[in-house]
């Protein structure tokens, strides 16, 4: 039995890393040529994510290109060398999830201890890919007004993007899904067609296609919604959200947080009885997170390489329903009227 455990284990893990790389990392890609246009093959290619001093390393193929993909979202400075030319360096490149970043070294010639520096700018066209879709980031997550605090509603930033039909399982009205609404219309698309995963792992509930783990607002890092033609990779959906989780850094950051709702502020049910009390309505939704490194010896540079995340929230709620309904008469009963 532990041998059929421990085999279940590892084949689930290589599942869930194989699919981590495929739909929530991204990718940093470019050519390297000198100053006539040449290509420059060979060249050493060094990519670090700065918040967490991880390293990536590549080099430029006969035609210059270079292609370093698995990276996890977030910011890099990507460093061209190569000898007989001057070091080319780039800074402050943010990526974001399951995006192909380009960036072009043009190296000049001199000293590799001598170095040019290159200014990160947003391309106007994606040329590395036919997807259509956008990213909403951490500060939109975060600072947003979420009505229930459900990420989800952030989908509807995206061009393209309507609400699914109303009052029915996915919208969160049903017993059957007390996760909070999770439906919307991709580009006109049915919403129990949509796909959801959360650092590449299957998101989905069969039964209704509703989501079956609603990550916290603070334990999102930014997700992405394909609404067009994609990689077929994600292997299904009409419209695919695609979730990358926070991890920690080399600082340590955190937040404790309670959000409150009282029946006492809310307006009367303008059909109950003037004499009827307010229905109790009180809602609690609090938490807390925070991430940052080990605790273990700093022996790259200064900086730890292993980081932990971790966060907690929950919600309480405690509701009365309030409800007009008409009964017959006794006239009804008889089968007559009243005059």
């Amino acid at each position: 039995m532990n041998h059929h455990f421990a085999r279940l284990c590892i084949i689930l893990s290589l599942a869930c890393s194989s699919a981590f790389g495929q739909v929530t990392t991204g990718t940093i890609l470019g050519s390297v040529t000198d100053s006539t246009g040449a290509a420059v093959s060979a060249a050493t290619i060094t990519i670090t994510e700065v918040n967490k001093n991880t390293t990536s390393r590549a080099q430029s193929d006969d035609s210059g290109s270079f292609n370093v993909p698995f990276l996890v979202p977030g910011t890099y400075t990507i460093a061209v060398e190569k000898q007989g030319f001057k070091k080319g360096v780039q800074t402050n490149l943010l990526l974001e999830v399951d995006q192909k970043a380009r960036t072009d070294f043009q190296l000049s010639i001199g000293n590799v201890s001598e170095t040019v520096e290159v200014t990160a700018s947003a391309p106007l066209v994606r040329s590395e890919s036919a997807e259509l879709g956008e990213v909403i980031g951490t500060r939109a997550v975060r600072e947003l007004p979420l009505n229930g605090r459900n990420f989800a509603q952030l989908v509807y930033l995206n061009p393209g993007v309507t609400p699914g039909q109303a009052g029915e399982n996915l919208s969160g009205a049903s017993t059957f899904n007390p996760r909070g609404p999770s439906n919307f219309n991709a580009l006109g698309s049915r919403a129990n067609t949509n796909a959801w995963l959360v650092d590449g792992i299957d998101n989905n509930e069969y039964t209704f296609n509703t989501v079956i783990v609603a990550p916290s607002v603070e334990s999102v890092r930014e997700f992405k919604t394909l609404t067009g033609v994609f990689s077929a990779e994600f292997g299904r959906g009409a419209g695919v959200v695609s979730i990358s989780t926070q991890s920690g850094s080399n600082d340590f950051h955190g937040n404790v947080f309670e959000f409150h709702r009282n029946h006492v502020l809310d307006a009367r049910n303008v059909f109950a009885p003037a004499n009827q009390r307010k229905p109790v309505f009180r809602q609690n939704q609090y938490g807390v997170a925070i991430g940052g490194p080990l605790l273990i010896p700093k022996l790259y540079n200064g900086k730890n390489k292993t980081f932990f995340f971790f966060d907690y929230a929950a919600l309480r709620t405690g509701r009365g329903i309030a409800t007009v309904n008409s009964v017959p008469t006794a006239q009804m009963k008889n089968g007559t009227s009243a005059s």
